[in-house]
């Protein structure tokens, strides 16, 4: 005989390694991180990033502390740049300015980008040279709106190519980032830890039971899933 059974708790904790943040997940989305980030302090004022944060990382629950309480750390200023390099941040970016487009034939043209337009929308498959040129839908039904370029004296709606952009600063923002201005009265090397909320996790407890016929005993297998919508992935932890 074989039974399935679902069970609900409160949270779910996932100790990984020293150098791995700690995590405790609650069943209401979200889940509280804990990490610990290595700090070269030095007297007077200090400017830090950090990062490795979630998608949805809650700056306002931001908290950094020397948890060995030999170091004070007065934090003056905290900025969460949460903005990455992204092909639309890009064209935001440049627009009313000229880049150029590779078409798919290799051919590189000059071309105004009047408006940036919102998310694009790939056409054709994964598979087709079309896909990578990001091409957007004309008016799509959603509301999204479709670039809008100048080139050759004409406008089209929609990239002509893959937008070729100028090398990026020595700041730009890759991943999110928290940035802070920190003030030390003398030279300290701590390691500091950093504790924040973020959404997109939860968590489920699933218990199978297996029975014989010809036996009173019964095995119990319990499987506690974690899903991590900020960085699309799933881990499981099983208990045979």
């Amino acid at each position: 005989m074989f039974s399935r059974l679902l069970g609900a708790a409160l949270l779910v904790s996932i100790g990984l390694s020293a150098a791995d943040p700690a995590l405790t997940i609650y069943n209401q989305n979200f889940a509280v991180i804990r990490e610990t980030i290595p700090l070269d302090l030095k007297p007077g004022i200090n400017r830090i990033r950090h990062t490795g944060l979630t998608a949805r990382a809650e700056p306002d629950t931001v908290i950094l502390r020397d948890p060995a309480g030999k170091v004070s750390l007065q934090i003056l200023e905290q900025n969460y740049l949460a903005d990455p390099v992204s092909m639309r941040n890009l064209l935001l970016q440049y627009e009313g300015k000229t880049i150029e487009f590779q078409l798919n034939d290799g051919k590189v043209i000059s071309g105004k980008i009047v408006r940036a337009g919102s998310e694009p929308i790939p056409l054709g498959s994964s598979n087709s040279p079309s896909y990578a040129v990001a091409a957007f839908a004309t008016q799509p039904s959603n509301g999204v709106t479709a670039p809008l370029i100048e080139s050759e004296g004409k406008l089209r709606f929609g990239l002509p190519g893959v937008p070729l952009f100028p090398a990026l600063a020595n700041d730009a923002i890759l991943k999110p980032t928290l940035d802070w201005v920190i003030r030390a009265t003398q030279a300290a090397k701590p390691d500091a830890e950093l504790g924040y909320l973020s959404g997109g996790m939860s968590w489920k407890a699933d218990y199978n039971i297996v029975s014989s016929d010809e036996s009173d005993t019964v095995q119990l297998i319990g499987w506690v899933t974690s899903i991590i919508r900020a960085a699309k992935r799933s881990t499981m932890r099983g208990s045979p």
